[in-house]
């Protein structure tokens, strides 16, 4: 099997590490990824302190995790995110995954707090805590050269946290290979919780399967469909930066802290200026042959980047519509450790709140639409947790608690968590996805442009957003790339090669849709209530300006009604919690 057939549980509060089997009834009944990461969180720690040593960062592979698969250098990271007090799973590209796979384990379960900042140091030969000290209060950049310059061995990998996550800013992430992050919910701020400066992964473990053959035949058939896919080939050129120009023509872009859905600017921060003016080159995450990624050098500075996701919210939603900015910003969050989504987002709420005259002070930065020596400065503060930078470095949601004025209405997260770029002024579909998934996220499900479809209709939005979400829970399970177009009919089948299972499209939805209900059930134990099952006030206060509710504002009576469909689909009761009838049909 693809599996390693070993874990490892490490206890920073003791110094002491055990390295078990892997849990074979778990693997079996949830795969890997997200579904396995989910059953352990809920196993080990069902109603942690996101900041408690009991709170566990399960770091944990799939079974397509360093294998032939195409996008096989994808893993996943599961623990109670602080932005939401919630359950979170974060995917990451890059290499980390495979390293962790060669240094033996399926899967690494973090705990404890050190007295002082260390470092993990992790092979197939050796298991070492080391003094991280002198690498406090450093940033990702600076961490990662230290660290593989120190353990050269075979090809060793780091995972990292920054300026951010050592100060527990809820925005905070930790950063792969420098460029690749394990991004949204604060993840970074849990492992600073446990003065945990940086993980070492490294090793010569090599995948075994059952049959070479059928494997070697199988992987074959379905990297020659990934190759010769259109979409695969155009998304090579362009990038996720395709979505800027995607946004813009489809009327679903961020702009300006979401009250538009398009820019006359849109141009200045496009695949095609970005390729000219950053001097793009293609790269790739471990056996990926997609190569989405971009290495972009311009001015003394180097990025894995931009993302779309990035531009739209440290640009568009800002309105900054220079690309170098846009990538400076990118940049710095990368090295200092914040995830570019919601570090965007409070800035750009910062923007409309010192607009509209909400604040008592700006510390002396002036918040003006656009300003992006602002953006940077703003950046550097929060990381820092100095001065105004103390109000949003812990996001929106806790911003506007603090400013209150009526600016909840105007801090755009579901539930704590930042919205994703695609704006439901322009696409209703996707507002009901983010609400009605674990959290706001276009890793959830990305259906943006199917309420762009003639065919698709609104009362099509409830089935085919619960559909969609546990389609991508078994996606995530395996791990496999969201840019990999293959069904699950298909990638059961490369499962099935990998592991000797038995697997059917039919089968992976079924756990796609146990984790659905398994997740639902731990938030709400953890404080999720129906209340939070609701967008941002501006969504129903404003007219949406395309899609379904072109010229009409979204009307509260009515998304409920579209929400307690999903509900009812799922066998959810009223409030969105998984009926007893539910839970004994999934096993649980």
């Amino acid at each position: 099997m693809s599996y390693t057939g070993k874990c490892i549980y490490i206890d920073l509060s003791t110094g002491k590490h055990e390295i078990k089997e892997t849990d074979k009834a778990l693997v079996k009944e949830y795969i890997g990824g997200k579904g396995l990461g989910f059953a352990l969180l809920e196993k080990l720690a069902p109603k942690p302190d996101a900041f408690g040593p009991e709170n566990p960062l399960i770091f944990v592979n799939g079974p397509f995790t360093g294998t032939k698969m195409q996008t096989s250098g994808r893993t996943t990271l599961v623990t109670k995110a602080p932005l939401t007090n919630a359950m979170h799973d974060s995917h990451c590209g890059g290499n980390f995954g495979p390293a962790l796979k060669r240094a033996g384990f399926d899967y690494m379960i973090i705990t404890g707090k050190s007295k002082n900042p260390v470092y993990l140091y992790l092979t197939d030969k050796k298991v070492e805590i080391l003094d991280a000290s002198k690498l406090w209060g450093k940033g990702i950049f600076h961490t990662n050269d230290e660290l593989i310059a120190k353990h050269k061995g075979n090809d060793p990998r780091v995972a990292a946290i920054g300026i951010a996550g050592e100060n527990l800013s809820k925005m905070s992430c930790i950063g792969v290979d420098k460029h690749r992050n394990f991004g949204r919910g604060g993840v970074g701020a849990v492992m600073g919780s446990k003065m945990l400066k940086a993980i070492v992964c490294d090793g010569e473990t090599k995948i075994n399967v059952p049959d070479e053959k059928l494997y070697d035949e199988v992987i074959k058939k379905h990297t020659m469909a990934i190759l010769d896919h259109a979409g695969v080939k155009f998304r090579r050129i362009k990038g996720t930066m395709k979505c800027i120009r995607g946004g813009q023509q489809n009327e679903m872009l961020p702009v300006h802290n979401f009250r538009e859905v398009v820019t006359e600017h849109f141009e200045k921060i496009s695949s095609e200026t970005t390729r000219e003016t950053l001097n793009w080159k293609d790269t790739s995450c471990f056996n990926c042959a997609i190569r989405c990624s971009k290495w972009a050098r311009w001015d003394g500075h180097e990025i894995e980047g931009p993302e779309y996701e990035t531009a739209a919210f440290l640009g568009s939603s800002c309105e900054i519509y220079d690309i170098k900015a846009i990538a400076w910003a990118n940049e710095m969050c990368n090295d200092l450790g914040f995830d570019t989504i919601s570090a965007g987002s409070v800035i750009a709420f910062a923007m409309e709140c010192n607009e509209k005259g909400l604040l008592d002070s700006t510390d002396g930065l002036d918040l003006s639409w656009g300003n992006d020596k602002a953006e940077r400065e703003l950046i550097i503060k929060m990381a820092k947790r100095e001065g105004i930078g103390e109000l949003f470095t812990d996001g929106t949601r806790v911003a506007a608690q603090k400013i209150g004025k009526g600016s909840e209405d105007i801090a755009m997260s579901i539930s704590g968590m930042e919205l994703s770029g695609i704006n439901p002024k322009g696409a209703l579909t996707m507002g009901v996805a983010m609400v009605a998934a674990d959290f706001a996220s276009h890793t959830r499900l990305w259906i943006a442009e199917q309420e762009m479809g003639p065919e698709f209709k609104e009362e099509d939005i409830p089935n085919t957003v619960v559909d969609g979400i546990d389609g991508t829970n078994a996606r995530n399970s395996l791990v496999v790339c969201d840019f990999v177009p293959l069904n699950l009919e298909a990638l059961s089948e490369v499962l099935n090669s990998m592991t000797g299972y038995n697997h059917t499209s039919a089968s992976l939805m079924k756990l796609g849709r146990k984790i659905a209900h398994l997740s639902r059930r731990y938030n709400m134990r953890n404080g999720r209530t129906h209340k939070d099952d609701t967008l941002p006030g501006r969504f129903f206060n404003e007219e949406s300006l395309a899609g379904f509710k072109r010229g009409k504002k979204i009307d509260r009576k009515e998304f409920e009604e579209i929400i307690q469909k999903v509900f009812a689909i799922r066998g959810w009761d009223k409030e969105g919690m998984p009926t007893e009838k539910t839970m004994t049909e999934f096993g649980l």
